[in-house]
């Protein structure tokens, strides 16, 4: 008896919700304990294809494996900010050249699932969707991305900035920067967007239900952000993008498609570039 793609017909289900919470739990813990996170890869990777050989239901480990991924590229030493913003207008600056390999990790675990389960990423949300989708998603980056460059220089001084990076203050004045930070921005914005608000959004949806598969997606996310990288209070920087993975998550559901979250998403990480490559104090 041989599995039959996402559609569940030929195999023995597993729709076990605790299996789903589960994942999500080890995910979480995974998100805060760097160790954990290639360890919890390997067991994730190794629990696929013993459920593959033994025709189960494998969609809740197959949902957490491209975060999982993610999370593991993650635990290797990233690039340090640079003191004197000497990176900042280099295509190939550090932190520009990570996220690139950080989502081509991502996008090859998806790739690889979707190939090995006959399924596809139009199923994800990989589409253009509707003509209204497309222009909201060219209007995010031509209003967004200004207004994001604006408010980082100016909070990066403030508490609010400081209570995810710590004060700096970012240098503006190269706009050849904005190169290789929309080839940081894109990377990142397309690699996570496909694992949260696609993948494990998606397919852990038979197990946890649509409301419990979203809200367990934008959990990880929300304290994937608020490891040893943020330097302020970990429970306002965890709520805040909880609840934007959250509403990026109804976004993508009631679009059918992943453009706009991901043209917002990528809009508001050109700042994060030059925070890395652009920061000065």
């Amino acid at each position: 008896m041989r599995e039959a793609g996402w559609s569940g017909r030929g195999l023995r289900s597993l729709q076990i919700p605790w299996l789903g919470l589960l994942l999500v739990g080890l995910l979480c813990a995974a998100a805060l304990v760097r160790p954990l996170r290639p360890v919890l890869l390997t067991l994730l990777i190794a629990a696929y294809g013993l459920g593959r050989w033994r025709h189960l239901d494998t969609r809740p480990i197959a949902a957490t494996l491209p975060v999982a991924a993610i999370l593991a590229w993650g635990a290797l030493p990233q690039p340090a900010a640079a003191a004197d913003a000497a990176q900042c207008a280099d295509l190939l600056a550090p932190p520009a050249v990570w996220r690139l390999i950080e989502a081509a990790v991502g996008l090859l675990a998806v790739g690889l699932l979707v190939v090995d389960r006959r399924a596809s990423l139009a199923e994800l949300g990989l589409r253009a969707g509707s003509r209204r989708n497309v222009l909201l998603s060219v209007v995010a980056v031509i209003v967004v991305t200004p207004v994001a460059l604006l408010a980082g220089g100016l909070l990066g001084t403030t508490a609010l900035g400081g209570s995810f990076f710590g004060t700096y203050r970012l240098d503006l004045s190269q706009p050849a920067a904005l190169l290789p930070a929309a080839v940081f921005a894109v990377s990142n914005s397309v690699a996570e967007e496909l694992a949260y608000r696609g993948a494990m959004r998606v397919w852990l949806g038979p197990s946890l239900g649509v409301l419990g598969a979203n809200l367990a997606q934008a959990v990880v996310f929300g304290v994937a952000h608020s490891g040893p990288d943020f330097v302020g209070p970990v429970a306002p920087t965890a709520a805040a993008m909880l609840a934007a993975g959250f509403m990026a998550g109804v976004i993508a559901r009631r679009s059918t498609s992943l453009l706009f979250v991901i043209a917002a998403h990528a809009a508001f990480d050109v700042p994060l570039f030059f925070y890395w490559a652009c920061r000065v104090g």
